[in-house]
């Protein structure tokens, strides 16, 4: 696949897909563009509810069958599980990192191993994430490591 990329002045972007059919290939890069415009729907602790990006997130986390989001901005809170936040944006970079959480990969700043097949994860918020043994092998794949 060939990509070019323009640069002109317009109102909006925009983007063309050109191909001789539709195969999965193009598919996937439709879909990925489809994703990627798709806000996720939280709510803050006065109840309002925002539409977020979710570029914003850096991590998600589950408690008391709460899902809670993090932002550098705040923390937020969706109807969505965590299986559902990955099956819809892991493309765009969210991880299951553990039982209870996922991660943005584009949030973390440094890994480290930290014995029993476990990964600690600094995110740029300062705070650490422990990448549990089950995803650590995946998490090692998807990085290339």
């Amino acid at each position: 696949m060939k990509i070019r990329i323009e640069h002109a002045p317009l109102e909006e972007n925009e983007v063309i897909l050109r191909c001789t059919q539709l195969d999965d290939e193009m598919l996937r890069v439709l879909s990925l563009l489809r994703s990627g415009m798709q806000k996720l729907l939280v709510w803050n602790e006065h109840r309002e509810m925002l539409p977020l990006s979710v570029s914003k997130v850096v991590y998600c986390e589950t408690v008391e069958e709460k899902t809670f989001v993090y932002t550098h901005d705040g923390i937020y809170q969706t109807a969505l599980s965590l299986a559902e936040l990955e099956d819809r944006w892991g493309d765009l970079g969210l991880f299951r990192a553990g039982k209870s959480s996922v991660v943005n990969l584009h949030e973390i700043q440094k890994l480290k191993n930290c014995g029993s097949g476990r990964i600690e994860a600094l995110l740029t918020t300062g705070e650490k994430m422990v990448i549990s043994r089950r995803y650590a092998p995946i998490l090692r794949e998807r990085l290339g490591l």
